[in-house]
């Protein structure tokens, strides 16, 4: 696949919606260094192998101009700029902190005009400088994809929304995550999904779920929500950490998604339940497609 300026740009885009090359090569399944290749144009092609891999995560980014972005003219920039000023932001370094997006580059290439804002991206930067949005020099098509601006404050702290799944879903929406990015990305219905607020300058990859169950108690109870950081290697779980765990083989383990307490024993790993009427499950590494540490429960909401 020969790279062109138009493909260039899909790619830098989708780098910056994973939040750095590193992490788009590691979803893609390819080297990081050919990600940087690509983007640098050191290299004119993409193989064929490559091309198979990154082609189902760029199909996700909308490209400049398309209907689910929102136009980066030099008019909403000085908005954004004048809002900046009331708070004495003045690089994107502090932009990026204040309203609590993960990507100081992603931040400055729109600052300086060179991409379209993501409607998410732009609500959280609009809330975190007390801009109005119905001001926005935007026009009412794009107005219509802005979140709303009462999801991202409560009680007056700058929060950002994020989807509660039911335990009844959570094994398939964890193996569509494995497979791509497109639930990080995907589009919601804020007046129709249940959310939790989380305060702004957490892991933007933080991930909700509603507990269904008893193993877990007095710890966890059933029909709390959930808060989980998903971990990319075993070894980043310290011991004794209450873990959310995805086996692949759904014979071998037929609670496929798992909400337990994790232990390194004697060179073995367990699951445990807090329960004592609850299970112990024996694994490997090599059993789990998923593995998150749970950083927050959430009660009587």
């Amino acid at each position: 696949m020969q790279i062109t300026e138009s493909l260039r740009e899909q790619l830098r885009t989708a780098v910056d919606r994973s939040g750095g090359a590193g992490e788009f090569a590691r979803k893609c399944g390819i080297n990081a260094a050919n990600i940087s290749r690509y983007l640098s144009g050191k290299i004119g092609s993409i193989s064929d192998a490559n091309w198979e891999k990154l082609a189902p995560h760029l199909k996700l980014q909308p490209p400049q101009g398309a209907s689910e972005t929102i136009r980066n003219t030099p008019e909403l920039r000085e908005f954004i700029k004048d809002g900046m000023l009331k708070f004495s932001i003045t690089t994107p370094a502090e932009l990026n902190r204040a309203a609590g997006y993960d990507s100081v580059s992603t931040i400055t290439r729109l600052l300086a005009g060179s991409i379209n804002w993501f409607p998410d991206v732009l609500s959280m930067i609009f809330t975190a400088l007390d801009l109005d949005f119905e001001k926005a020099p935007i026009s009412a098509a794009e107005r219509e994809l802005l979140l709303p601006a009462d999801l991202f404050k409560e009680g007056g702290q700058l929060v950002r929304p994020i989807p509660v799944v039911d335990w009844a879903n959570a094994a398939s929406s964890l193996a569509e995550l494995g497979a791509s990015d497109s639930s990080l990305v995907r589009r919601w219905d804020p007046e129709m999904t249940e959310t939790v607020p989380v305060p702004i300058g957490g892991r933007k990859d933080t991930l909700a779920f509603r507990v269904c169950g008893v193993s877990m108690e007095p710890r966890i109870f059933d029909d709390d929500i959930i808060l989980v950081e998903p971990v990319l290697s075993i070894d980043d779980v310290p011991n004794n950490k209450i873990v959310v765990a995805k086996f692949i083989d759904s014979e071998l383990y037929p609670e496929t998604v798992v909400c337990k307490r994790f232990h390194r024993q004697n060179g073995h790993l367990l699951l445990t339940s807090d329960n004592p009427d609850g299970k112990i499950i024996p694994f490997s590494a090599q059993d789990l497609q998923w593995l998150g540490i749970v950083v927050r429960r959430i009660s009587e909401l």
